[in-house]
Parts: C-alpha cells; sequence; structure tokens
C-alpha cells in the first residue's frame, strides 16, 4: 500500500509540475525540458519524503537512474517505459548481494517511483511520443533532474526537517504511555 501511496504521489507531483510549466502555451523544447527536470526531481523527493531510503539504496538509484537513461532507446514508440525497463532494474537489484532484502525493495520501489513518473510525464506530453529526438532529450533531462534530487538529499540542510517529519509520522499512539512513541 505504502509503494503504490509512493508512485501516486510521485505522479501526481510530476504531472502537477507539468501542468505549471505548460498551462496555457505550447512549450517550446526548452520549456519542456525543464518541465522534465523539475519532474523528475519532484517525483523522486517527493518519495523520498514518504520512505526516506538510506545512503546505499541512493547510490543504487543513481544506477537506475543511468539505466533509464541509457536503456530509454530500447522503449518503442507509444510504449511503457515501466513495461520495458522493469525487468532489467529489477534483474540489477537481485544481482546485488551487498543489499538487504528490505533495500532490494525500495530500490525496487523507487525504479518504480521514476518509471512511472517518466510514463505519466510522456502520457501528458503527447508531442514527445512522436519524436524520438525529443524523447531521448526529455529523457535526459528527467533523469538529470533525479540525480539532483538524489544528490541534494544525501547531505542537504534543507532535508532535515522532511527527516523529522518522516520520524514523526512513523510514531504511532500508545495507549498505555498516553503518547506518541517509535514502535
Amino acid at each position: 500500500m505504502k509503494s503504490v501511496k509512493a508512485m501516486l504521489t510521485a505522479a501526481v507531483v510530476a504531472v502537477a509540475a507539468t501542468m505549471a510549466f505548460l498551462t496555457g502555451c505550447e512549450p517550446n523544447e526548452t520549456v519542456l525540458l525543464a518541465a522534465a527536470n523539475t519532474a523528475g526531481n519532484l517525483g523522486l523527493s517527493a518519495w523520498f519524503a514518504i520512505d526516506d531510503p538510506d545512503e546505499d539504496v541512493k547510490t543504487v538509484l543513481k544506477d537506475v537512474v543511468t539505466i533509464v537513461n541509457t536503456g530509454a532507446s530500447q522503449v518503442g514508440e507509444g510504449g511503457s517505459y515501466v513495461d520495458a525497463l522493469t525487468p532489467v532494474v529489477q534483474d540489477v537489484i537481485a544481482r546485488n548481494d551487498k543489499l538487504t532484502p528490505a533495500q532490494k525493495n525500495l530500490i525496487n520501489t523507487g525504479a518504480s517511483v521514476i518509471l512511472s513518473t517518466l510514463d505519466t510525464f510522456i502520457a501528458s506530453n503527447p508531442k514527445v511520443k512522436d519524436n524520438a529526438a525529443l524523447a531521448s532529450k526529455v529523457v535526459a533531462a528527467f533523469c538529470q533532474g533525479c540525480l539532483t534530487a538524489i544528490s541534494r538529499s544525501e547531505d542537504c540542510a534543507d532535508c532535515k526537517p522532511l527527516k523529522k517529519a518522516h520520524k514523526i509520522i512513523q510514531m504511532k499512539y500508545d495507549v498505555t504511555a498516553k503518547a506518541f512513541v517509535v514502535k
């Protein structure tokens, strides 16, 4: 349930970012690429706020972003990035013996957020679907936005309030203690 909520949140954020950039005008390539970058950044940042993955997960997510960027050519015209690249990403994750099962699950969720947000962004911009050169640029800009979110989250003073909020969200009310406690 948490993974579905994370993906839906990231997709909504990406579409909202796109619409903020594109509302009321025919976007030129520069605006479209800026929107793609923002969608990648916000989509992954929204997921970080929900799941707060550790540094090992974020390091592997950088590899996932590289796979998405280089594997975009495997996606046929009008195809889904989720459908085309999920098996490749899952294979890379499964073969990594340095990760715990929980970390592998988090990376798989993060990869799903990345791929589904990219699919959502492209679906909301029909002219990208029909133009392979533009689609390649959009994917590169989107991936750069994801990398920005990862690097910004690794050691960021601005992220501390999000991490504190995440810890507070994890607390549950304990009737015996009559207080919220970490469980």
